[in-house]
């Protein structure tokens, strides 16, 4: 269970840091109204950026502190 907990903070930051290599990062502004910078602007690629944000810096660390607990807690218990 532990290992599941820590894959999915993995994904989740993977996720992440593949939103942000390809520059979605300046397509949130669509989403209070103002244009990107370079011009354009697909709300899609703003919503998306905002989950994955959301789900890096959010929910994967605590999924992360979750595995670790866990992990100790069945070392503890199998002795």
């Amino acid at each position: 269970m532990s290992r599941q907990l820590a894959l999915g903070a993995a994904v989740l930051i993977a996720a992440f840091a593949a939103c942000h290599m390809l520059g979605l990062r300046e397509h949130v502004s669509v989403l209070s109204g103002t244009p990107p910078p370079s011009g354009g602007g697909d709300p899609l690629l703003g919503v998306a950026y905002a989950l994955a944000w959301f789900g890096g810096v959010i929910f994967a660390p605590i999924l992360a502190i979750a595995a670790g607990v866990l992990a100790v807690v069945d070392r503890l218990r199998s002795r």
